[in-house]
């Protein structure tokens, strides 16, 4: 070491350099486009890409951020990210008074309980570690009737609105909805280990079930032995030493019965200490003992490996890839900027700024594996696929009350990819069979509304075919109107012009159809063509 200094006291040390890029960034209408699907569930306007074409990004950025949507989409994105919307419950409907038919209702309240607390943290940017201190929820109607809460502004007329608990839980946050463990449930016997274990993945990205583990077999399998197997097992030991006591911190949740639907949404703090007779762990967060369970949140809040977590999570979510170990050092510098204000506005603003998120493609200099590990497409996922051909539509694929992008009793959630928290837990948003087969209906049934609707309207209420203020079905092939009407699509659905031979196609699509079923129908088979067009469902 000693060597190591004189030798750089005697030696001119070049300054470090930074390898060149292997990003070339997207065009800012592309770009635009990404951070508002990003930030906002939908497509930007024909007018703000103008907007972007004349000033940049920079002043939407800033905008979308302070965007009504943004609350709204991150909903999806949390609830996405930390899987939190399963198709059933362990607990039925029926055990809170509701029918069999609004079961999708009723998980989906269920999940975005902690999704909304979070959205709502991140959109009014308050300090970040509210997600976990908060001494507030959000609820709606459904969570109202079933939940010991009461509204804060009772007349705020809103459909998810701030709430309190009645029942003196402690005031963490997320760590203290009955959303977040009616999803991350418990059996009794389980004694809240599966919960520890989620919480540690969720907010400190510390898998429990990733550990390499070595058991030893077990003589008596019973109760009692597995019990025993526990506290003494060497394996056993290597896990529940530490998620044993964190498990005990949630005992307040912990039911006598587990399928009794009041017991499980109620408090209870005479139970606070049972972990230490049901499991013989005293209640403890990673070696610090806890006397009081209002003190798990502010001890996450503390821990560093929280800011690092989310980080990464926002990284992975943006970027459209899994994190590795070579990420660590821009991981970090993103958690600063977290941490900074504990603003997570400002992490997003720093992803955003980030050469990966602005990537389009990739130099020449790019490896091989550079490439497979740095994707610069994203696929949108299924929440956020609804959503934008919702915005940009008019449709939104429902059965019932189900929405079939959003889950797989009826729906196609699992053929586009996603995940349902069960039987999968990691989306694979590639290009399939399956997704592009989901797509194709879902770019049929869009058209059909959009253009049926737009046909009718006024210039002022179309919903997408509005450049011209001619009536679309009276629009002619081939003259000046048609072809900025097509380009106008382009626009707003791609962010990108037509170019001659892609027009050219269309209008020939246009035509054809037209001449058989009239010119709605063509129109619809140009959008469902537009749809379905991977410069569509990437970004």
């Amino acid at each position: 070491m000693m060597l190591a200094l004189l030798y750089a006291c005697e030696t001119e040390v070049a300054e470090p350099t930074e390898a060149p890029s292997i990003f070339v960034p997207l065009d800012d209408r592309r770009l635009a486009r990404r951070i508002s699907i990003d930030l906002r569930g939908r497509l930007p306007t024909v007018t703000e890409l103008a907007s972007v074409s004349d000033s940049g990004v920079a002043d939407v950025i800033e905008s979308w951020l302070s965007d009504p949507a943004l609350e709204t989409h991150l909903v999806d994105v949390f609830a996405e990210d930390w899987l939190l919307r399963l198709d059933r419950l362990r607990v039925e409907p029926k055990e809170f008074g509701f029918t069999a038919e609004e079961g999708y209702a009723f998980t989906r309240a269920v999940g975005d309980e902690p999704a909304h607390l979070i959205a709502h943290v991140v959109a009014h940017d308050r300090p970040f570690t509210e997600i976990v201190t908060a001494d507030y929820t959000l609820t709606n109607d459904f969570l109202r009737e079933m939940l010991p809460v009461e509204l804060v502004e009772p007349e705020s007329g809103e459909q998810w609105a701030v709430s309190r608990y009645t029942d003196g839980r402690p005031a963490n946050g997320i760590l203290a909805t009955s959303g977040l463990w009616l999803r991350y449930h418990t059996t009794i016997f389980n004694y809240n280990r599966g919960r520890a274990a989620a919480l540690a993945r969720l907010l400190l990205c510390y898998d429990i079930a990733g550990r390499p583990v070595i058991f030893q077999g077990l003589d008596d399998e019973s109760t009692e032995g597995l019990a025993e197997a526990v506290r003494s097992d060497p394996g056993c030991i290597s896990c529940h030493a530490s998620m044993d006591p964190l498990a005990g911190t949630l005992f307040g949740f912990w039911p006598y019965e587990d399928l009794d639907g009041r017991e499980l949404v109620t408090y209870h703090p005479e139970r606070e200490r049972l972990s230490e007779e049901s499991t013989g762990s005293a209640p403890a967060y990673f070696g610090t003992p806890v006397t009081s369970a209002g003190q798990l949140g502010p001890l996450v809040a503390a821990d560093p490996r929280f800011p690092v977590c989310m980080a990464r999570r926002a990284a992975e979510r943006w970027w459209g890839r899994k994190t590795t170990s070579a990420d660590d050092g821009q991981v970090y510098a993103l958690a600063d900027s977290l941490t900074a204000d504990w603003s997570y506005k400002a992490l997003i603003r720093a992803i955003v700024a980030s050469d990966e998120y602005r990537a389009g493609s990739l130099t020449s200099a790019a490896t091989d594996a550079e490439r497979e590990g740095h994707p610069v497409l994203r696929s949108l996922s299924p929440n956020t696929l609804a959503d934008v051909v919702e915005d940009a539509t008019g449709f939104r694929w429902r059965f019932e009350e189900a929405e079939m992008l959003d889950e797989d009793l009826v729906g196609y959630r699992a053929l586009l990819g996603g995940a349902d928290g069960d039987s999968n837990r990691s989306p694979w948003l590639e290009p399939t069979v399956s997704r592009s087969l989901a797509i194709r209906r879902l770019a049929q049934g869009a058209s059909m509304i959009v253009v049926t609707a737009d046909t009718a309207a006024a210039p002022a209420a179309r919903t997408l075919l509005y450049t011209s203020g001619v009536d679309p079905a009276a629009l002619v092939a081939g003259t000046a109107d048609f072809d900025a009407e097509l380009q106008s699509l382009h626009l707003r659905l791609h962010a990108v012009e037509g170019d001659a031979a892609e027009l050219a196609a269309e209008t020939a699509l246009y035509t054809e159809v037209a001449a058989v079923s009239g010119a709605p129908a063509g129109w619809m088979a140009v959008v469902t063509v537009l749809l379905r067009d991977p410069l569509f469902w990437t970004y």
